[in-house]
């Protein structure tokens, strides 16, 4: 199934919805307004928090960004794995126990990749460049990932625009 992320123009906190391919609302993405560590809630259509994601406060060379279960326990921490490297390798490094094995593959620096959970491919990713706001375009073939999938994606994002903010 695909799913569309869209961030919207105009909003307090970054929000953004997944529809799918008809347009039909699937899940909310709200960001918190005042917070220094870009926290956003993926949120299902009644408003429940599944997800949450937050970058790291302090850091002292690369951001990480942390996806949080619907309690806010850590489970994924994402960072790049070398300072000085012209390739955007991640690590993903699992927090929790029983948690599966995720890593990317893919052109990462245009956010065209693949997530891999336990080395098979779960979900493809593209972004589609516009000037006014960012959208996703998440292909994924479990119904049941998706949530945790499409956290995964706004985790990316979430780092990427950290990394912006440090150049800026």
């Amino acid at each position: 199934m695909k799913y569309i992320l869209k961030n919207k123009i105009f909003s307090l906190g970054s929000s953004s919805t997944v529809r799918d391919e008809a347009g039909n609302d699937l899940f909310f993405v709200k960001g918190a307004v005042f917070t220094f560590t870009k926290k956003k809630f993926i949120r299902d259509l009644n408003k429940n928090t599944l997800y949450t994601v937050r970058n790291k406060f302090f850091h002292l060379l690369l951001p990480k960004v942390f996806l949080c279960d619907a309690n806010g326990e850590k489970l994924l921490m994402i960072k790049k794995e070398k300072v000085f490297a012209f390739r955007q390798n991640f690590q993903i490094v699992t927090l929790k126990d029983g948690q599966p094995q995720f890593s990317i593959s893919g052109d990462i620096i245009g956010r065209n990749f693949d997530i891999m959970m336990n080395g098979t491919p779960v979900a493809h990713v593209r972004r589609n460049f516009n000037l006014i706001k960012d959208s996703f375009w998440i292909d994924i073939d479990s119904t049941d990932l998706a949530p945790m999938l499409i956290a995964f994606v706004i985790a990316i994002d979430n780092y990427y625009d950290k990394l912006m903010d440090q150049e800026r």
